[in-house]
């Protein structure tokens, strides 16, 4: 028997092996009425370690003794899950590296724009200051010392405020692999080499 790429599928595995039970058996000994319900909530839990939490909840209470090691492989699966898809999301940015353009993302007292349909109407370029050609090509020693030009002519532009998010609190110098913050006045804070996801904002029209 496969015993599950993940913590709580390891232990769901585990489960029926000392109660002698396979899958239909373990539903059924929940008091599922409806096989197939039962087994469309459980069956997802062991061949890809997500699913509907109710059936967790309702091993747990059927079988308490064993309730906090089901707690604690779900949470080992919650932080396995968020290390592969922070891998996924690396690799698909080394993928994209022949496209990607490096940009300043303006930081505001809001992480979710205010009013946020016209903030992606109006495009979603709010908080992004694009950094002209004649800078990127420069050694990124002479790009820091030249970002900061940029983030004040926004300042002064948008009266210290970054439109649909508030008061101005930093900017980030963004690459593919890093990024270089900034604080509000437009002074290098420090240097991240991990690479920052800028949120998105999409409208769809049915």
């Amino acid at each position: 028997m496969s015993q599950g790429a993940y913590p709580i599928s390891q232990f769901l595995f585990s489960l029926m092996e000392q109660l002698g039970l396979d899958r239909s058996g373990l539903v059924k000994s929940l008091g599922y009425k409806y096989l197939e319900r039962g087994l469309n909530r459980f069956s997802p839990w062991l061949d890809h370690g997500e699913g509907h939490l109710r059936i967790l909840k309702e091993i747990a209470g059927h079988y308490p003794e064993r309730a906090a090691e089901l707690q604690r492989a779900l949470h080992a699966t919650r932080e396995q899950k968020t290390v592969e898809s922070e891998s996924a999301w690396v690799e698909s940015l080394k993928a994209e590296a022949s496209t990607f353009r490096s940009y300043v993302h303006v930081e505001g007292e809001c992480t979710v724009p205010r009013g946020i349909t016209l903030f992606a109407l109006s495009g979603g370029k709010w908080n992004l200051i694009e950094i002209p050609d004649a800078i990127l090509a420069l050694p990124l020693e002479q790009q820091l010392d030249a970002l900061p030009r940029l983030m004040r002519t926004y300042l002064t532009r948008y009266n210290g405020f970054c439109p649909f998010f508030g008061k101005v609190t930093g900017f980030r110098f963004v690459r593919l692999l890093d990024y270089y913050q900034f604080d509000q006045h437009g002074a290098l804070v420090e240097h991240a080499d991990r690479p920052f996801r800028r949120g998105c904002a999409a409208l769809s029209l049915r």
